[in-house]
């Protein structure tokens, strides 16, 4: 999308005629999504992985419009079958591309002493990246995580003895909540990971590794490159790893970033015990793209470790202070209210969604705006402000149109108004703080 931030006028004739152009164009919004899945590869991790797995297209189901997405659906039920279909009538097309890493950043842990796939930032499956408008995005997803991240221990395998393979010889998604070997046979003929992944789970600097291998511009802070052994902190990345990722993360794309686990984050680069992660959040603000964090982790509220398991407070706090810093999210995998019972995994896939739709959808202001000047243009015409269906609730719930967000400083759309892929969005406003150079419309 290409964003033009001019000044608005006080006089004209004509909504068009009332504008001046600063000549700044913000080229840096646009529906480019790349999603890094970061999984727990450790072996309490089988029950979220089937979950994830089973639940995957209600996900994609909130990328795409009904126009725009390849995903063939058959093979779920019925009620999703119906929500996919609902939510994607009006979803808004975004660009994305998907892969997966794991939380293991030790390269002890694997079935080799070097670096395998999935450790240390690098990417898993024979493909490692699944962008849209392939075959079958679902199918590709889903082979790499069920074949190539997750760690099916055999003593624990599900098993259905009236699993069949389709006649085409595709794979069905099969009924209850577990995948069960049968349906690992036929989608993973060359067998899946047999080996766990490393005890101690490093989300953010697994996620950090990705970003440093992939990105054009890594900041220097990816790396170390202090050659004092006695002072070497133990990062599993050097500066020869750069660009050893291609075609992830791409210039100017929005970068988020979803773990899924049930412990919370031992990264490296932080102290044990403490849950303050700022040095990673420093770093990763300094990548020319946007990133954003999505966790799908432990229940832990109001200092309440009823839920936690075996995580560590302070991890988990790394977590929710990842999603909170980057306007993200944070989604328990358990509820508290509920005795710990699982949550539900089409609602997580929906929030997740959600989440990325909105990054997609806010556009900041290159300067603060006077809000009663806002007038917002998609494809030469004019979009309404959205109106709050909810005025006394502390979240506002917007119908159709746009609003202003003053703690972004931006224009999110909503509903219908959604701009679809490559559309030519224009906002026009008088900023409060002077006076921009002016150019003729």
């Amino acid at each position: 999308m290409r964003l033009l931030l001019p000044l608005l006028l006080a006089s004209g004739c004509n909504s068009y005629e009332l504008f001046r152009v600063t000549g700044f164009e913000q080229a840096t919004f646009n529906n480019n999504a790349d999603i890094l899945f970061v999984i727990d590869s450790s072996g309490s991790m089988k029950e979220e992985a089937s979950a994830l797995a089973l639940n995957f297209e209600v996900f994609l189901g909130q990328l795409t419009s009904s126009e725009g997405s390849n995903v063939p659906r058959a093979t779920l039920n019925d009620a999703v079958n119906n929500y996919v279909r609902e939510s994607t009538e009006n979803g808004s097309i975004i660009d994305y591309q998907l892969a997966i890493t794991t939380t293991s950043a030790n390269s002890l842990s694997g079935p080799t002493s070097g670096i395998d796939d999935g450790e240390a930032g690098t990417l898993t499956g024979e493909v490692p990246v699944v962008v849209r408008g392939d075959e079958d995005v679902a199918t590709a997803f889903r082979t790499n995580l069920v074949c190539d991240t997750v760690y099916w221990k055999t003593a624990d395998m599900a098993t259905d003895p009236g699993y069949e393979a389709a006649e085409d010889g595709s794979c069905p998604l099969p009924e209850g909540t577990e995948i069960p070997r049968e349906y690992l046979e036929c989608l993973c003929p060359g067998g899946w990971i047999e080996f766990e992944g490393a005890g101690n789970e490093e989300g953010l600097e697994a996620a950090l590794n990705t970003l440093c291998r992939g990105s054009a511009d890594a900041p220097d802070s990816c790396w170390d490159d202090d050659d004092d052994e006695s002072t070497d902190p133990g990062y599993p990345i050097v500066p020869g790893d750069a660009h050893s990722i291609d075609d992830f993360i791409r210039p100017e794309a929005n970068t988020l970033v979803v773990i899924i686990t049930d412990e919370g984050d031992g990264s490296r680069r932080v102290p044990n015990n403490d849950g303050d992660a700022t040095p990673y959040f420093d770093i990763f603000a300094d990548f020319p793209n946007s990133v954003r964090f999505a966790v799908i982790g432990p229940a832990y509220h109001d200092r309440d470790g009823s839920c936690l398991g075996g995580a560590q407070t302070w991890g988990v706090e790394r977590y929710q202070a990842a999603a909170t810093t980057t306007n993200g999210a944070y989604i328990d995998l358990t509820d508290q209210e509920n005795g710990c019972a699982a949550t539900d995994w089409g609602e997580n896939l929906t929030k997740l969604g959600e989440l990325l739709n909105n990054q997609i959808s806010s556009f900041v202001l290159q300067g603060v705006p006077d809000v009663a000047t806002i007038r917002v243009y998609t494809d030469g015409l004019e979009v309404g402000a959205a109106e709050d269906s909810t005025p006394e609730s502390e979240t506002p719930t917007y119908g159709n149109g746009w609003s202003y967000d003053a703690a972004l400083n931006a224009v999110t759309f909503h509903g219908a108004a959604l701009p679809e892929y490559n559309s030519d969005v224009r906002i026009y406003y008088r900023p409060l703080g002077g006076i921009p150079r002016e150019l003729p419309i």
